[in-house]
């Protein structure tokens, strides 16, 4: 079974995966912990990513391709994909990939939140750097009170990323809806099973919606 986790940035897919791999064991294929994993390591493709994700932009499609290729080869029955495809051109390859190992998209679930509820929500987080958990700040300095939840994380990791500052996350927003939210239509061409997925409420009553569309 492969699922596909779409939506703009701050609708919850990481907390959203999270959960689904806990309670269902997905194989767990994330590209955007994978280019945060580069960054840190100060690789050549992290730092070619870092200059686009700074900027709000998202990093090109042979940069992205070239990094996932290897986890996508390792495709078993169980799989959920966070953050690919990003474009059309993503999804074709993707496509391409599933064909080759005898395999096809079971699911495909699009989370979707108002545009200034994901300025809302991004522009208040600041998330741990090891495990990628957000964390919701009331005010700025409430930072240095966090303690990640999980207890093997180094707690000074617990930062706010330099792409969660109002101008980039209203830029990815816009770019998300110009270059992503088409592979959705696409989907739908395809006579994918899409489920759209209300992500305002709480963590768990958008977990339980999403649950009932998981068969394992």
């Amino acid at each position: 079974m492969n699922v596909i986790l779409l939506g703009p940035p701050g609708a919850g897919k990481g907390t959203q995966a999270r959960k689904m791999v806990d309670s269902y064991h997905f194989e767990y294929i994330s590209t955007g912990d994978m280019l945060r994993k580069e960054v840190l390591s100060e690789s050549q493709l992290g730092k070619i990513a870092k200059s686009f994700m700074n900027k709000g932009d998202l990093v090109p499609d042979n940069y992205i391709i070239e990094m996932i290729v290897t986890s996508l080869g390792k495709l078993d029955v169980t799989n959920l994909i966070d953050g690919f495809p990003r474009n059309i051109s993503q999804a074709k390859s993707l496509d391409k990939k599933l064909i080759e190992h005898k395999q096809e998209i079971s699911l495909v679930l699009h989370m979707y939140v108002e545009d200034q509820e994901l300025i809302n929500r991004l522009s208040n987080r600041a998330v741990c750097i090891s495990c990628q958990m957000p964390y919701k700040l009331k005010f700025p300095d409430e930072i240095n009170e966090i303690t990640c939840i999980n207890s093997s994380c180094d707690n000074g990791n617990i930062k706010i990323r330099e792409d969660d500052n109002p101008e980039s996350v209203t830029r990815r927003i816009s770019i998300y809806k110009e270059e992503t939210f088409p592979v959705v239509e696409y989907y739908k061409s395809l006579d994918v099973n899409l489920v759209d997925i209300n992500a305002e409420g709480t963590e768990d009553e958008i977990f339980q919606e999403i649950s009932k569309f998981i068969v394992v």
